[in-house]
């Protein structure tokens, strides 16, 4: 029965392969990896700071935001750029790449007597995106339409997907007629909403081919697991987008913001957003982790977090109102560090890579089958001539953080209420796995070593690990993995 499960699993990896070899879109931004961010600056705060922390933490894309009513005041027509100018060349001149987002939750005072007459309303936007086009040419590498529609309609205008989708198109034409090289990302949709986005593809979203993004926020699994069906939700995604690309553009999807925010332990968490909620430090290092080590593995070319620094509800990479990492920041430097390299780039089809079937100790018989549902590899160039590095991550999909375990969960009324005990001997948080690496014949593990998501300073980082080459075949010695992504790295050559 052991070794009917682990030929599954091989047979899962190859087949994994093949599906993202014929169905992902070639890489957009082959010199850019995934790591994005949303700043929000508060006013006190210059943007150097901000992009000084962007750089500590490895950050290679801003998702910044200009705002319709703060740029068109006074009259129409007449717009006033100095703050969006100010913010826009800060992070381009500091090295990063710019997704900007057109604003438009909330009407332009100057159109307030025009609000019936969407026609009139939508042409004022475009030309405003024009206009903004034009002047941030070569700064702004990607223009995202609003900023979840269905959640800041504008007054009932964007919770419609036909108007809004008249709107896209509208402004994704003025911006293309003034920056034909810049790319348009739409809908941003505040989860995988598959019945907003749907009828924006039916009502002609792409017909023009001048939109080269479908944007969507990574929030709102089915479970409260990071990694919880977003394979499937990005494979719906990518196959609809092939079936209403009529004219065949280059279109990928990107997640343009995620994040996870904190709460007093054991308090009620809202259903409409429990799933987004944690009670520990740790848990959201190990989600933030599980998330991208995810996106990553299915070629999501920008990843942006909600947030960089000085936000609500501890959502930050930086503690709130102070220069210090949190664990989460911490996982997000070291595996940027890692892995800064384009997503579409680094998919391993060479070296299959398998759990070893161990004698089951563990009286849960499942336990296996969930890490290697979660096993990810990752191939990259090494330094040197011919060399590889394969980076290895594996969890287990456990909730159980800061000594303590889920019990349950239930819903009453409006709420969740989670029961978290302290984990035993007999709970099966960390288990003992070994990984086993094929087709090494024609290679040499130069290095074999674990790399610490959560190390402070590069002392932590790395620690020897102990494989055994034997043919084709090279095995490490037992590991043990948690809930917190345990990372291997192999250097070949």
């Amino acid at each position: 029965m052991k070794k009917l499960m682990l030929l599954v699993v091989v047979s899962l990896f190859i087949s994994t392969s093949i599906v993202y070899s014929a169905k992902i879109p070639a890489p957009m931004f082959p010199k850019s990896g995934c790591w994005g961010v949303v700043p929000h600056k508060p006013g006190h705060i210059g943007y150097g700071d901000m992009t000084s922390l962007c750089k500590e933490v490895g950050v290679q894309w801003a998702r910044i935001s200009i705002r319709w009513g703060n740029i068109e005041t006074k009259r129409k027509g007449n717009y006033v750029w100095k703050e969006a100018d100010e913010c826009i060349k800060a992070y381009k001149q500091a090295g990063l790449r710019v997704m900007c987002i057109l604003t438009v939750e909330h009407l332009c005072p100057l159109y307030k007597q025009d609000k019936s007459n969407k026609d009139v309303v939508i042409d004022a936007i475009a030309r405003w995106a024009g206009e903004a086009a034009k002047r941030y040419k070569g700064l702004v590498d990607v223009w995202e339409i609003s900023n979840e529609p269905e959640v800041f309609p504008m007054g009932g205008y964007w919770n419609n997907p036909s108007t809004y989708t008249k709107m896209a198109r509208k402004v994704s034409a003025a911006i293309k007629q003034e920056d034909p090289n810049v790319k348009v990302a739409a809908l941003s949709v505040a989860w995988m909403d598959k019945g907003f986005i749907l009828k924006s593809l039916q009502a002609g979203l792409l017909n023009d081919g001048t939109i080269d993004i479908i944007s969507f926020h990574g929030y709102h699994r089915r479970t409260i697991m990071p990694e919880s069906g977003l394979a499937q939700d990005v494979s719906w995604l990518r196959r609809m987008i092939r079936q209403y690309n009529r004219k065949r553009h280059h279109i990928i999807v990107v997640d343009s913001e995620r994040g996870y925010a904190m709460a007093k332990f054991l308090s009620p968490k809202s259903w409409c957003n429990w799933r987004n909620i944690v009670y520990t430090r740790q848990a959201q290092a190990a989600y933030l982790a599980r998330h991208y080590l995810t996106e990553i593995s299915l070629g999501i070319e920008i990843s942006v977090w909600y947030k960089l620094a000085w936000g609500e509800n501890h959502y930050s990479l930086f503690a709130v109102g102070r220069g210090t990492l949190t664990p989460m920041g911490y996982v997000y430097k070291n595996l940027s560090a890692l892995l800064p390299e384009n997503p579409k780039l680094i998919f391993n089809k060479k070296y299959p890579v398998s759990l070893v079937d161990l004698p089951d100790k563990i009286s849960d018989p499942n336990t296996f089958l969930r890490i290697k549902s979660y096993l990810k590899s990752y191939l990259k160039k090494g330094k040197g001539k011919n060399r590889e590095v394969l980076v290895i991550a594996l969890w287990n999909p456990v909730e159980a953080f800061a000594g303590r375990i889920l019990e349950s969960r239930k819903r009453i009324g409006n709420n969740y209420y989670e029961a978290w005990r302290a984990i035993s001997p007999s709970d099966n948080v960390e288990v003992p796995v070994k990984i086993n690496v094929g087709n090494l014949a024609d290679e040499k593990v130069v290095k074999c070593y674990s790399y610490n998501l959560l190390a402070k300073d590069k002392k932590e980082l790395t620690k020897a690990l102990s494989i055994k080459q034997h043919g084709a075949f090279g095995t490490t010695d037992i590991i043990k993995v948690g809930p917190m992504p345990k990372v291997i790295v192999l250097e070949l050559q």
